[in-house]
């Protein structure tokens, strides 16, 4: 009886400890984020405070528009100021991140109505994909960006002690940004986000396909940052594109179509400067028997038909088990009716294609396949219905090139090799998506093919987190960015090594003549590979 009322004390006393520690932790975290919070909100007040008194006076005048014939001047002029090391400092880094912030959060209104009138978007898809998104980007940022640009002390290999070794991470100087007209202020402002954060002077050339979104940008962005460290552009086209990768930049980062994207890689290689591109491709979205068919066909509805279909992420073509096709397809229409309604013409919730001739492009799909559902098009008003096809050639236009809009081809598989074949046998994309419940066949998937990411029983949504590497591989892309991966992306990881300042703590043994003592020592010790972080390195190197 005494053993079970003391087991019975004991458990009592670790729950409370338990919920005491978690409560602690609780508490911790709470106030942890409310320090946070009022830190950026200082910070936010300083820029606020410090871009009124030197930035809106002259931000009232719009600057004139960068011309081809002279990128070279604008790149020196923001090499100079780079130069002065202005844009190295952290208190820089923040106040320009806080400036960007701001410039969303007091332009939200506008800038859906010029999402609106570019892309037909809905509110709750630009408020996901290109606004509230940033402003979550930047808050990352804000709240990490002293912690990365700290330089690190590492270990030091043995045979090097008592040298100290770090790593520095340095901004590359002048960086030239192209972003694309399908998400207009994300695919802009994120980049440029994780360039000011890497401390980088930027010339920014936005889309004139997208001339709402990025007219009010060209005058926004001025106002908020500045132009001194900054250079903006949206009218050129692709004169201004060779203009731009006729220069030595420290960086160029792209994103767009393929074919662009390997002139800028051309270009940027004459120069020796790196590059991050990001392409599209064609997306596979393979169902695998398993697979719950209508949650699959839920996911693959929402993904494939958000922003019309205009996202190099989308669903390119989906693969389903012969057996299966038919109630795939009873489940796309069904969810395709209940997202846009009978008629999505109408619907409020369906965006439009950016313009006609991309509008005429897809309608010229149509007639690669048996069309199940959609099928409609008005080129005048930039309109595609939803479509989904059958029994599509693997040789027709639809299947040779990414769609880029909501025409969606259904392909049936015997095997799942068969599906897993094909993709492999393809460039790399920038997504793939498999539905399945079969572990060992997730596995096999990821085995056997490439691409830039990857969701298993989703569609997107690795997309938005600021945690993970975003980009493509080999025809879809290369680099990534994100999060840290921004940072880093734009940064130079310097290697620093101190070396020892004082000759009682210079290792001799490296310097000749050398002798067979000394020679079977160092090798006996560089083989073991030993690295070791000395305390107080300060006082030794």
């Amino acid at each position: 009886m005494a053993t079970t009322v003391t087991l019975e004390v004991d458990v009592c006393f670790a729950t409370r400890v338990v919920v005491g520690v978690a409560a602690v932790a609780v508490v911790a975290k709470v106030l942890a984020c409310a320090w946070r919070r009022a830190r950026l909100s200082s910070i936010a007040g300083r820029a606020r405070a410090h871009r009124t008194a030197a930035v809106a006076g002259a931000a009232a005048v719009v600057p004139a528009p960068l011309t081809a014939e002279n990128v070279a001047e604008q790149l020196q002029r923001l090499r100079k100021v780079f130069r002065t090391g202005r844009t190295q400092t952290v208190a820089w880094r923040m106040e320009q991140l806080s400036n960007l912030r701001d410039l969303l959060l007091e332009n939200m209104e506008p800038l859906r109505q010029a999402l609106k009138a570019d892309l037909g978007r809905h509110a709750m898809e630009s408020n996901n994909a290109d606004l509230d998104i940033v402003v979550g980007e930047l808050d990352y940022m804000l709240s990490n960006v002293e912690r990365w640009a700290r330089t690190r002390t590492i270990a030091s290999n043995f045979v090097a002690l008592p040298d100290s070794s770090h790593v520095r991470y340095d901004p590359l100087g002048v960086v030239c940004i192209m972003s694309p007209w399908n998400y207009p202020v994300n695919l802009a402002l994120v980049p440029l986000a994780g360039a000011i954060t890497a401390g980088n002077c930027c010339l920014v050339k936005l889309s004139r396909h997208s001339p709402n979104v990025s007219g009010l940008l060209f005058k926004l962005l001025p106002r908020y940052l500045g132009t001194e460290c900054f250079t903006f552009e949206y009218e050129g086209g692709a004169d201004m594109i060779k203009a731009l990768i006729a220069q030595p930049f420290d960086h160029f980062f792209f994103t767009g179509s393929v074919n662009v994207g390997q002139v800028v890689y051309e270009g940027a290689a004459k120069h020796l400067s790196p590059c991050v591109l990001e392409l599209g491709g064609k997306n596979p979205c393979i169902v695998e028997q398993s697979a719950d068919l209508a949650q699959a066909a839920k996911k693959i509805t929402w993904g494939k038909f958000f922003n019309a279909g205009q996202t190099c992420l989308a669903p390119d073509y989906v693969f389903v088990h012969k057996s299966q096709e038919q109630e795939l397809l009873k489940h796309v229409v069904r969810f395709i009716k209940e997202f846009y309604g009978e008629d999505p013409s109408i619907s409020p919730s369906f965006g439009r294609i950016i313009s006609e001739q991309h509008t005429e492009r897809l309608q010229g799909l149509f007639k690669d396949g048996e069309i199940v559902l959609g099928g409609k098009a008005n080129v005048a008003g930039r309109y595609i219905a939803p479509t989904i096809l059958r029994n599509v050639s693997m040789s027709s236009p639809t299947m040779s090139a990414e769609i880029f809009g909501p025409v969606l081809p259904i392909l049936t598989y015997n095997s799942v090799d068969e599906a897993i074949d094909y993709v492999a046998a393809h460039p790399h994309p920038l997504a793939a998506y498999i539905f399945t419940t079969d572990r060992r066949l997730e596995e096999q998937l990821l085995a056997n093919t490439q691409s830039g990411g990857v969701c298993v029983n989703e569609t997107l949504l690795h997309f938005p987190s600021h945690l993970l590497p975003f980009g493509g591989v080999g025809a879809s892309g290369v680099g990534k960015y994100h999060g840290k991966a921004s940072f880093k992306c734009f940064s130079n990881r310097r290697a620093l090594v101190r070396g020892a300042r004082h000759v009682f703590t210079d290792m001799p043994l490296r310097y000749p003549p050398y002798t067979g003592l000394v020679t079977a020592l160092v090798h006996w010790v560089t083989q073991r590979n030993w690295y070791i972080r000395l305390p107080f390195s300060r006082l030794w190197a």
